[in-house]
């Protein structure tokens, strides 16, 4: 296969953040005296110097289409591994922002003084260039590589802090994650098999052609891959693991799995729903909205009975990876990413909150947030818009369009009975943010919370507060990402 310059430019952003973990590596293990302030500026100026370089060149590229280390097939349009498109483009702006958000959270004095700099973010830019790839990929040896290219560096990110609890939480996620992992190649080996090729557009073209018994262990190998992907964004009945891994890891590390590796697993999930290998009003479909509304469900009525921040946010991240699989039972790829930015956006900011809260006070209780509104109003102010845009109420109108955009395409596509259990978990979940938005108002206030907010903290979560506001007065920018 010969290496075209189409090809480098589909491969430039993972190859520059891939480039970036490795100066990143190198930095760490030759500076090994001086200023600790300095090394640790320097490493995260080269991780955010490789994030913005990926956002600007999708700025650049967003209206291009470059199909990237493609072979002619014998029948048909060439069968290409990566392709840029609107989508990739739209998935990657969500996933470089997530990461660009946690590097920002890891400044220095915000991360956690246990964790080594250098490996922490050579991990994570590792991670975030599996992402990437994901999002491109467009065959099923790609997408299985490059989802455990997200996941083996996540499993070492939660254990790096090297205590009881973080070990745990990491072998945990790791013994799942293999499970997810032989599942998800069970049912590949499967699809290879009845369909003679990995590239997801030839699957999608050649299951319209298979005879009545091939259709339906085409139908149990789409299900095995699909069950993969619910291991890895945590859908109910897969997501035992998650809020001991959220508890157990630090809250920089929480903050990571809770944006770029679950929208990197809903990812995955859209490009094999979008290319074809799970049909329009295939049973795979159907398997996928059941889904979509067991995991709201159980994510919401979970999140209810929790008094610590960060597992309440763990369960609460299961309710909306609900909401995220209701449109993408449909194929509607714009109404997912737009869903998949406003949660990015104000997951990083409430992570944000929750990462200064709890340096100064470690228990992590939602009773720790108590008047906070009077002691700390711009910290308070911003968690209370962050809480209402995850419920869908205003004045946070960019997760109350999303949550409305995702009703209409259930709607439209006559699944009335899953608009039901969304109007249903839509309910709980105003229980669930309007508890801890309570606490922020309540009186009195035994043990107030006042400190002064380190600057790298205000940047983040002043930059989510101000997108959010933006995105909150012109929501429809949200459902342009993907077109």
């Amino acid at each position: 296969m010969t290496i075209t310059w189409t090809d480098w430019q589909a491969a430039t952003v993972p190859l520059v953040l891939v480039l970036a973990a490795i100066a990143v590596l190198l930095v760490d293990a030759f500076w090994s005296t001086g200023d600790k302030r300095l090394k640790h500026t320097v490493i995260s100026v080269i991780g955010v110097g490789a994030i913005v370089f990926g956002l600007a060149f999708v700025l650049v590229k967003r209206n291009d289409f470059l199909p990237a280390f493609c072979r002619f097939a014998a029948e048909g349009p060439a069968e290409c591994s990566l392709v840029v498109e609107p989508l990739t483009v739209g998935l990657w702006v969500v996933l470089l922002g997530g990461g660009l958000g946690v590097v920002g959270l890891s400044a220095y004095r915000l991360l956690d003084a246990s964790i080594p700099v250098g490996e922490y973010h050579f991990l994570l830019l590792s991670a975030l260039s599996g992402a990437v790839v994901l999002a491109g990929a467009r065959d099923l040896a790609t997408l299985v590589i490059a989802l455990e290219v997200v996941s083996l560096p996540s499993f070492a990110l939660v254990a790096l802090r090297r205590d009881r609890r973080g070990s745990e939480a990491a072998l945990k996620a790791f013994l799942v994650s293999v499970l997810s992992t032989a599942v998800m190649l069970f049912g590949i080996s499967y699809l290879y098999g009845v369909t003679g090729t990995l590239y997801l557009q030839s699957i999608s073209s050649r299951m319209l052609d298979l005879d009545p018994g091939l259709h339906r262990v085409a139908l149990a190998a789409g299900l095995f891959v699909l069950v993969g992907f619910g291991f890895k964004i945590a859908a109910v009945p897969f997501h035992g693991w998650l809020p001991d891994t959220y508890s157990g890891a630090p809250i920089e590390v929480t903050a990571f799995l809770a944006v770029v590796s679950k929208s990197a697993g809903v990812a995955g999930l859209l490009v094999l729903v979008t290319s074809g290998v799970v049909p329009d009003g295939s049973a795979l479909r159907t398997a996928v909205a059941v889904l979509a509304a067991v995991t709201m469900t159980v994510g919401n009525l979970a999140a209810l009975r929790q008094v610590e921040a960060v597992r309440l946010l763990a369960w609460s991240s299961i309710g909306q990876a609900g909401f995220l699989l209701a449109p993408l039972a449909i194929g509607d790829a714009a109404t997912v990413v737009g869903y998949l930015a406003a949660y990015v956006i104000v997951t990083v900011g409430a992570f944000g909150a929750v990462a200064v809260v709890q340096r100064h006070r470690p228990a992590g209780l939602l009773t720790d947030y108590r008047g906070m509104i009077r002691t700390e109003p711009g910290l308070g102010a911003s968690l209370v818009l962050f809480l209402v845009v995850l419920a869908g109420l205003p004045p946070g109108l960019a997760g109350l369009f999303t949550k409305f955009a995702a009703f209409g395409s259930v709607i439209d596509a006559d699944l009335i009975w899953l608009a039901v259990v969304m109007a249903l978990n839509v309910m709980i979940g105003l229980a669930v943010y309007l508890r801890w938005v309570a606490e922020l108002f309540r009186l009195p206030v035994d043990n107030p919370f006042n400190v002064n907010i380190e600057n790298p903290a205000v940047a983040v979560i002043g930059t989510c507060l101000g997108a959010t506001v933006v995105l909150s007065l012109l929501p429809a920018t949200l459902f342009t990402l993907a077109r």
